[in-house]
């Protein structure tokens, strides 16, 4: 039984250019060599002799992500490993939720063209065909004399309706050397049949009557082709308006509402841009990866205009279309934290390491924002525990909070380990702390001072190899227009964090001369700020407002809800929080006008918040029930 060809857009397009040995025979059932990998499941020249082998998807995703994750857990970087996963979750019907392993694998290894196939083919089967296409394209320029590459191609473009470049692309492959004849034959056909499809009409007798006028059908298929040659050509003014009377002919088209949705985002017509992405999804039906991947990216847009609550029910919506996709539950995860519902975010940031345990960025991120979770007598326990602040202290102030998640966020980026390979002596500078996992160290106040020493010279070196001279580096600042460095010439938390993030490469930081980048939701945060100052709002910081959590007892829908009022914003950045705070502005009200004067307490020392649940008793009396200003998540009206 000769193994399959599979040619669909959402499965394999393709086999292999030169099948290996074990599976090239025609008298070698498909089935034999699932049953060799079954047998030698973690055999790694099997896995790869496996990604090229044409067969028919039943029982083969299943035997091709066993032996993959075998593989993976031998051996964590093996490229080969990510490679098979990604087309196994593809044939299984997850594409999108597969495309992280092919992009690692491209990262493991970028001149491979499998891995170039394997993305492409994953992108067109969640529904980015732009995307599928760009990089179908990359994989036949590295490897321009593979027949596999350009029947790839070519295919993926003749599926899209583009016969023109498909049958360019056919013949091109027919002018290599081929090694298979199986190729041939194919690139044979797909050229015969583009050359019919692309072909003009031949003249007819002056005596003939005219054709009939094209149907609806092909009116619609006509203007689609002039929409996407618009596309193409990087003109997004004018494919939107091709795109408007492509509308009319077809309305219904969840192709053509998902390629309409990123050129209107793309100008600026965010609002429209989200709605279509929406529209697009429900043409597409339920559990449809170009259902999915649409919610994705409206709720991308969602977020990049400001409004994380839509986000996160169009987040929602793609999860329900695919539970295990990873892109949507990391971007529900950021949208949480923009809300903010950092308990919430948690929770998915936890659900995305059961998934993929080894994923180090999401593992750092949620015990940054464990961190950020904790009670500020929390706080003071560990940052006693690291002999950082005076034993003596019973209540945190806002530099003592910033202090802390600094030392945090240091010791997540591998602090330890850092100051381990600079500092002559490590005594002092780290404490041992007894866990369920085990015994770890944690940086003490003195490993701390020590590690900014080590990092702010280290930092300095980076900077002037890039370029910025010594006067200039004291002065640069982050992309949001914090700092790097103090007047002292330390590092700032921000500038550590910048001179981290900045061994990943590009440039993440701001020379003088150089504005802060104004993205639509900083334009949009800046606006609300001066409508709120006029309105008699007054922005606190993240320390304060977390401490008015705890000290009124109010979840975050409440403070933000009437009568409290509360505005919480993000500029893109960071999360900001207003509190009305002049007494005679229309904003205040008898039940908020309590916020503002918490805050000043906060600001004068007063931080702390009892956990009694009842108040001191007076002689003769038992002690009264005390009340918070919200009680089972609602405020509190005085009556039990």
């Amino acid at each position: 039984m000769k193994p399959k060809l599979d040619l669909t857009l959402a499965g394999a397009l393709l086999c292999s250019a030169a099948v290996p040995p074990l599976f090239a025979g025609n008298d070698t059932p498909a089935e034999n060599s699932w049953a060799a990998l079954k047998t030698s499941p973690g055999d790694r020249n099997l896995l790869l002799r496996a990604v090229e082998l044409p067969a028919d998807p039943h029982g083969y995703a299943a035997a091709l992500e066993s032996s993959a994750r075998l593989v993976l857990k031998n051996a964590p970087a093996d490229y080969a490993g990510f490679l098979a996963l990604c087309k196994a979750m593809r044939l299984s019907g997850r594409a999108e939720q597969g495309l992280p392993n092919c992009k690692r694998a491209m990262e493991l290894d970028a001149t491979d063209y499998p891995s170039y196939r394997e993305l492409g083919l994953a992108h067109a089967a969640a529904g980015n065909f732009k995307k599928a296409e760009e990089t179908l394209r990359q994989g036949v320029e590295i490897s321009s004399a593979s027949s596999q590459a350009y029947y790839t191609l070519a295919n993926l473009l003749e599926k899209r309706g583009d016969a023109v470049r498909a049958h360019s692309y056919y013949m091109k492959g027919l002018t290599l050397t081929f090694d298979s004849s199986r190729y041939r034959a194919l690139l044979k056909e797909g050229a015969r049949r583009t050359a019919a499809k692309k072909a003009k009409p031949a003249a007819k007798h002056p005596g003939a009557k005219p054709p009939p006028p094209p149907g609806r059908k092909q009116q619609a298929a006509a203007c689609l082709e002039k929409f996407k040659e618009a596309a193409a050509k990087d003109e997004p003014a004018a494919a939107l308006a091709q795109s408007e009377a492509c509308l009319k002919l077809s309305p219904s088209d969840p192709g053509l509402a998902a390629e309409r949705a990123p050129l209107l985002v793309r100008v600026g017509r965010y609002e429209e841009g989200v709605k279509e992405y929406t529209r697009a999804a429900g043409l597409a039906g339920p559990k449809n990866p170009l259902a999915a991947s649409c919610r994705v990216k409206a709720a991308e847009t969602w977020l990049k205009i400001g409004d994380p609550a839509k986000a996160v029910e169009q987040y929602n919506l793609a999860l329900a279309d695919n539970a295990g996709d990873l892109n949507a539950l990391k971007g529900l995860a950021a949208a949480l934290e923009a809300r903010p519902d950092i308990s919430g975010a948690i929770g998915v940031y936890d659900r995305i390491l059961k998934l993929d345990p080894s994923d180090a960025k999401v593992k750092a991120r949620r015990d940054e924002l464990k961190t950020s979770n904790l009670t500020n007598d929390e706080m003071l326990a560990e940052l006693q525990l690291r002999l950082a602040i005076d034993t003596r202290k019973t209540a945190l102030l806002p530099d003592d909070i910033k202090l802390f998640k600094a030392i945090k966020a240091a010791e997540i980026s591998g602090a330890v380990d850092f100051l381990k390979g600079k500092a002559p002596s490590f005594r002092g500078l780290a404490v041992e702390q007894k866990t369920a996992d085990g015994t770890r160290l944690l940086l003490t106040g003195a490993g701390y001072k020590a590690y900014n020493f080590y990092a702010t010279r280290e930092a300095v070196k980076f900077f002037e190899k890039q370029g910025v001279g010594l006067r200039e580096i004291f002065k640069l600042r982050s992309m949001t227009g914090a700092p790097l460095f103090d007047a002292a010439g330390k590092l700032t938390a921000e500038g550590e964090a910048v001179w981290r993030e900045s061994a990943s490469g590009g440039k993440n930081w701001l020379l003088t001369y150089e504005p802060v980048p104004q993205s639509p939701a900083a334009l949009k945060a800046e606006k609300d700020v001066q409508e709120f100052t006029a309105q008699g709002y007054e922005e606190i910081s993240e320390p304060e407002y977390l401490w008015l959590l705890r000290l009124t007892d109010c979840p975050p829908e409440v403070l933000t809800a009437d009568p409290l009022n509360m505005k919480i914003i993000t500029d893109g950045a960071r999360m900001r929080y207003f509190v009305c705070f002049k007494e005679q502005a229309l904003c205040m009200n008898p039940m908020n006008k309590v916020l503002p004067a918490n805050i000043a307490s906060y600001r004068n020392g007063t931080t702390d918040v009892s956990d009694s649940k009842t108040s001191t008793a007076f002689f003769g009396t038992g002690a009264v029930k005390r009340h918070r200003l919200c009680e089972n998540g609602k405020i509190w009206n005085g009556t039990p």
